[in-house]
């Protein structure tokens, strides 16, 4: 949801004040919303008004998730021609983790709550729509700025972010959550990804969406979904193996880079390495995913999606 023309000076409560009385009273009612919900990301540690770059990049690292996450096809891209498939990275995801999720199918009620865990959750987007189906979801991700972002909108419903239109032109935006998600079925946690809390075990499903290339162990993090999954349960990673040595020492990388024979190797036949042990692939897709950055340039790339059923192990 955009607010025209509205240029947010959160510190000073006369701008809303100001606005709401030039109003109508819906437009002064959603002033309203802006301002409180806006204080309750700032009481979540998110600090809107920067004094230095790395304040100003956390707010705007969150905000883009929003964005991302949140934003409807229009605000997002408008255009007629435009790659509008990629708009929909987080359903094609979630509908992954539906179709091939065994517990999902039994109809007896005998299994209990069905469980997923979203492993590098961000603001939650992809939380929530889990929820949809999944009983019991538990998003973790290791920025406490991120986390505290998607406990506000579970809490709230809605938070303000910021949208760059052109330059240094921005407008105000509304992340809402859609209003057939059980926000009581989702937990969200700040964890290391690598080294996760031991009682985070066996999920029906766990997803893990572009976190891979961002880690500083890739392998350690693959490692641990043996102990995460439940047997038959699945793993669905997705990853546009994206590496660089300011995520990842090069040394760690799953692939992306040559043997000493200069034979290439590739990020997926890395994953197999840790993967095969425990899991079988049994389902993989290219899907695509286009970031905003302004309202003419855009990031779109296509992630490599896989999904991984658990063997049971032998006795």
């Amino acid at each position: 949801m955009l607010v025209p023309g509205y240029n947010v000076k959160w510190s000073q409560r006369h701008t809303v004040v100001a606005l709401a009385l030039g109003a109508s009273a819906s437009a002064a009612y959603t002033a309203y919303r802006l301002y409180r919900y806006h204080g309750y990301f700032s009481r979540a540690g998110i600090r809107p008004v920067s004094n230095g770059d790395s304040d100003f990049e956390v707010k705007r690292a969150v905000d883009e998730y929003l964005q991302f996450h949140y934003s409807t096809q229009q605000e997002v891209l408008p255009y007629r021609h435009a790659p509008k498939e990629a708009l929909h990275f987080i359903d094609q995801l979630v509908l992954l983790c539906e179709r091939n999720c065994l517990a999902l199918q039994d109809f007896t009620g005998e299994q209990g709550q069905v469980t997923a865990l979203d492993l590098g959750c961000a603001v939650g987007g992809s939380s929530f729509a889990l929820a949809r189906a999944f009983q019991s979801v538990v998003g973790v991700d290791s920025s406490a700025h991120f986390i505290k972002a998607a406990q506000v909108l579970q809490r709230e419903g809605v938070l303000a972010f910021t949208t760059i239109e052109e330059g240094d032109i921005t407008a105000t935006r509304l992340a809402q959550l859609p209003d057939d998600v059980d926000v009581d079925r989702v937990k969200f946690l700040q964890a290391d990804l690598c080294r996760l809390p031991k009682n985070l075990v066996r999920f029906d499903t766990v997803l893990a969406a572009n976190v891979l290339e961002r880690l500083p162990d890739p392998a350690n993090f693959l490692d641990q979904l043996s102990t995460l999954v439940k047997a038959n349960g699945i793993a669905v990673l997705a990853s546009a193996f994206s590496w660089s040595e300011k995520c990842t020492a090069k040394d760690s990388w799953l692939g992306g880079f040559y043997k000493k024979a200069n034979e290439p190797v590739r990020s997926l036949d890395g994953m197999k390495q840790h993967m095969e042990p425990h899991f079988d692939l049994i389902e993989q897709e290219d899907i695509p995913y286009l970031i905003r950055q302004h309202a003419r340039k855009y990031e779109w790339g296509v992630s490599c999606c896989t999904v991984w059923r658990r063997r049971r192990d032998k006795a």
